[in-house]
């Protein structure tokens, strides 16, 4: 229910008429889950309903999984939103209750990942019977007060995502930024945004998973690029570019920001007829006429109207590598199709930090830099990783497996690549495989832990190197970071090796 004196929240079209019946929300302990039913409840819905799979104790047994899932919310207010879904839900079905009494639904809200686990199989039916399925990713579209910025991509979302937030924080025309990432470390901000104003600016992360939960697109969008990637999930890449152009495809989108870079989107994801196009690239030639942003030296510069608007310095940054470069040209596109770009644009983009978990220097010890790249789950993210680091490296990489090639990546071996420690998984098999064949095999080392593999790229690197844990593969996450992990995180078991008397100076690197 809301808070006393507070105004309710204003459910969206596909809630409003079941607004007194059961909405099931599907994974209640998960960032996705709680936010809906937080929302829910806000809005004054009596008979919200939790699902998960955790243990048919009572609702508390979801309280670990729910600290867990909102790792990135300060622990006073995690505490008070699983306090408010505690007090808030109608009704518990939990462990074998799973699922249980969901026919009687209004409306099911499920997570994103939903089709992709068994126990689910119940929603399969109930949504090919035509019965509705309800999400996060719409409901940030139907129930923001004002514009929306939806980005996209197989590779560096997040972190373009996280750039647009950071310039438009600085548009003077801008009341307030919130962003809705899609990982534990973002704050949910569904309630928030659909109390802000028409000035307001939402800035949303939207997975393949999501776009197949849509049916309208943010007016803005943004699509970073497209590569394979989770075609187990969807069958081939056919179907995963299917996916991905449903950002611009979908009714709604009125400006789509491509990368001229990129043959791929360019020609798997076109732009809705009526659209206004934009892109961004490493030269002005990329953006084939059309505005956008492109690399002009050591500056991003706007075209608009045919003509160079707006220039931005870029030399010294904190984002390292060539991947980020194109993060910021596509972060600064979107932004020029807003407006004007504000007069701190620069200074916005030269105190961005990286994000955690994606190219982070964590560490500095007697000349090595130890950089944790977490969230690279593909091979080609992984290179990506590599090069941006510009000096000789140590690779802990290794995991499940997705099946993509790992070609290019047995290819950086013994140079820039020096040594690759591999956790266990299947991934980590093909990839030796990979490094076998190309005749590094000596190159190769295992360890069974995280905090044995960092000890072994530790004693292995050398003065002017990095130790760079970038995956390229999933499933490393849930292995070592989860609730019953295998070691410590990367950046306490790089500080157990010798822990410094100090913390390591911020170093900028050129971008």
């Amino acid at each position: 229910m809301p808070p006393p004196g507070a105004a309710a929240a204003v459910l969206p079209a596909a809630l409003a008429p079941h607004r007194d019946a059961p909405i099931h929300v599907v994974g209640i302990a998960s960032v996705e889950g709680a936010e809906m039913a937080r929302f829910c409840l806000a809005a004054g819905c009596p008979r919200v309903v939790g699902h998960d799979l955790a243990p048919e104790s009572g609702p508390e047994s979801v309280a670990a999984a729910f600290e867990r899932a909102h790792a990135g919310l300060p622990v006073p207010l995690r505490r008070a939103r699983w306090r408010a879904l505690l007090e808030g839900v109608w009704s518990w079905r939990l462990g074998d209750r799973y699922l249980e009494g969901i026919d009687e639904a209004a409306v099911v809200v499920p997570t994103q990942a939903w089709f992709l686990h068994p126990a689910n199989r119940p929603l399969a039916a109930w949504r090919d019977a035509g019965r509705p399925l309800y999400s996060l990713a719409q409901a940030y579209l139907d129930c923001a007060s004002g514009p929306v910025v939806g980005v996209s991509g197989s590779h560096g979302k997040s972190t373009t995502a996280a750039l647009i937030a950071a310039l438009a924080a600085r548009t003077p025309a801008v009341e307030a930024v919130r962003l809705a990432g899609n990982d534990r470390h973002h704050l949910p901000c569904l309630v928030e945004a659909a109390a802000g104003g028409p000035a307001d600016l939402l800035v949303v992360e939207i997975s393949n998973r999501q776009l197949l939960q849509m049916e309208t697109a943010p007016a803005v969008a943004c699509l970073t690029n497209l590569t394979p990637n989770h075609l187990d999930e969807h069958g081939g890449f056919a179907a995963y570019a299917a996916a991905k152009a449903r950002l611009f495809a979908l009714p709604g989108n009125r400006v789509a920001v491509r990368n001229g870079d990129d043959p791929v989107s360019l020609a798997r994801c076109p732009v809705a007829p009526g659209a206004r196009e934009l892109r961004f690239a490493r030269e002005l030639a990329g953006l084939a006429g059309r505005d956008g942003a492109a690399d002009d030296g050591d500056a991003v510069v706007v075209r608009r109207s045919g003509r160079m608007a707006e220039r931005l310095p870029v030399a010294w940054l904190a984002l390292r590598g060539a991947h980020n470069r194109a993060n910021i040209r596509a972060a600064v596109a979107t932004v020029a199709a807003l407006g004007p770009l504000p007069a701190a644009a620069a200074d916005a983009l030269r105190t961005f930090a990286p994000l955690r978990h994606r190219t982070q220097l964590v560490w500095q010890q007697d000349g090595v830099d130890f950089v944790d790249d977490l969230n690279s789950t593909t091979p080609q993210s992984t290179v990506a990783a590599i090069q941006a680091c510009g000096r000789p490296v140590v690779l802990i990489c290794g995991g499940d497996d997705k099946g993509l090639d790992v070609g290019p990546l047995a290819a950086t071996v013994p140079d820039p690549v020096r040594r690759v420690v591999l956790l266990p998984g299947p991934g980590s098999e093909r990839i030796a495989r990979a490094l076998e064949a190309a005749g590094a095999a000596a190159h190769i080392e295992r360890a069974p832990t995280l905090d044995e593999a960092v000890a072994l790229a530790a004693a292995a690197a050398s003065l002017g190197s990095t130790v760079l844990f970038s995956p390229a593969c999933p499933g490393v996450f849930h292995a070592f970071y989860g609730p019953d992990p295998g070691g410590r995180g990367f950046r306490a078991a790089v500080r157990a090796l010798r822990p410094p008397a100090t913390s390591p100076p911020r170093r900028r690197a050129r971008a």
